[in-house]
């Protein structure tokens, strides 16, 4: 079994992949989401791993605008604690550090940690990459703020654990699929959705209340510009209850009269927290 991440071995993408998958999967990194869905569609990946939302820095638009675009189907949700390592060269010691790589993202998470150490920032273009750049050098002075499974690829010390500013950080992934490959053994328990309202005053609001009259639980709902047509907008919703249920099925084919279109992007199983 093939499964693709965005990125390199060590990304924060492949720890969430091993979380659902288990340690011994067969990841493979690639360099751009578009690949991920592409070799899924493609086949020559069975499933991809992307991210879609962090609790800090918000959605992941451009991997919902594919979901929307791309014949593809969400059969599960990772919830992975984001957990930053500051590594260096065999030896080094944190007293010596002076200048730290990685995404700007993981760098503004952890800018108290370098203000109070006295570190620079250095951004590049990923977590991993950042750790694999500094695996190359020959130099105790720089370090790299990575996930932990990087020390281990990279063989590098770890001089710091958990060094984010906050610790709830945290990103949700979406497991993807081609929709002949989803199991029969699926259990739904949470939808994601995409719609399209009419054009009226209040046309949201009569969407929403679908939801209301047969009890289902929105978990997410927000807007997104469709780039082919200006100024006008998609909503992404979650709400509880699977595909398989005929309350669910009653509700779809109500939203589906009331909008311009509906498209059902997943269903899968509520993942912990």
């Amino acid at each position: 079994m093939k499964i693709a991440f965005q990125g390199i071995k060590g990304a924060y993408s492949e720890l969430a992949l091993y979380k659902h998958f288990g340690r011994h999967a067969e990841s493979f990194g690639v360099d751009t989401f578009d690949e991920v869905f592409e070799g899924v569609i493609s086949s020559r990946f069975d499933f991809g791993v992307v991210p879609v939302e962090n609790t800090i820095a918000g959605t992941v638009v451009e991997n919902y605008d594919l979901l929307l675009s791309s014949d593809i189907f969400v059969v599960a949700e990772v919830f992975m604690p984001i957990r930053h390592t500051l590594l260096a060269k065999k030896g080094a010691c944190l007293e010596e550090i002076k200048e730290a790589y990685s995404h700007p993202h993981a760098l503004r998470q952890c800018k108290e940690f370098l203000k109070r150490h006295e570190i620079k920032s250095t951004p590049v273009y990923d977590t991993a990459g950042a750790a694999e750049i500094l695996s190359r050098q020959d130099r105790k002075d720089i370090a790299a703020i990575a996930s932990e499974l990087c020390a281990e690829i990279y063989g590098m010390d770890i001089l710091g654990k958990d060094i984010q500013t906050n610790r709830s950080n945290t990103t949700r992934f979406f497991v993807i699929v081609k929709p002949v490959n989803i199991s029969e053994n699926m259990t739904y328990k949470k939808t994601t959705i995409a719609f399209k309202t009419r054009h009226y005053p209040g046309s949201l609001v009569d969407c929403l209340k679908i939801f209301q009259a047969h009890h289902l639980n929105l978990t997410k709902l927000e807007s997104r510009p469709i780039p082919e047509n200006p100024w006008e907008y998609v909503f992404y919703t979650d709400f509880e209850g699977g595909i398989d249920s005929e309350i669910v099925k009653q509700a779809l084919k109500e939203l589906e009269a009331d909008a311009l279109f509906v498209k059902v992007l997943g269903s899968y199983p509520n993942a912990q927290f």
